[in-house]
């Protein structure tokens, strides 16, 4: 399918975060993200994460999120949208589909 069919459906604008390699005083990681670039995106709305996560209930919201192919996304990144923050939980590249890739991503609370 031709890159054309994109057009007119990336109109969301995310921010894509890494988490920084930096240590604190005690060795430990510091915790800090660090802008990697920003992206244009189509974001729809995947149903819910895990009903149970440990011994707390969890509802968080997932998304599929869709990106021209070219941006490094890894999962684990972040992506910052409209103040919320989708974590990576899976990177699809379709063979047959290779101008984009899909991401499922859930919202962190």
């Amino acid at each position: 399918m031709s890159g054309g069919e994109l057009t007119g459906r990336l109109r969301s604008r995310v921010t894509i975060e890494r988490r920084e390699p930096l240590r604190d005083a005690l060795g430990g990681a510091s915790g800090e993200w660090g802008s990697i670039g920003n992206a244009w995106a189509e974001l729809v709305p995947d149903g819910i994460g895990a009903a149970q996560v440990g011994d707390a209930r969890s509802m968080a919201p997932r998304w599929r999120v869709t990106l021209r192919a070219g941006p490094v996304v890894a999962i684990g990144d972040r992506l910052v949208w409209r103040g919320r923050r989708l974590r990576v939980r899976q990177r699809i590249e379709d063979p047959g589909l290779p101008d984009r890739i899909t991401i499922n991503a859930e919202e962190e609370r």
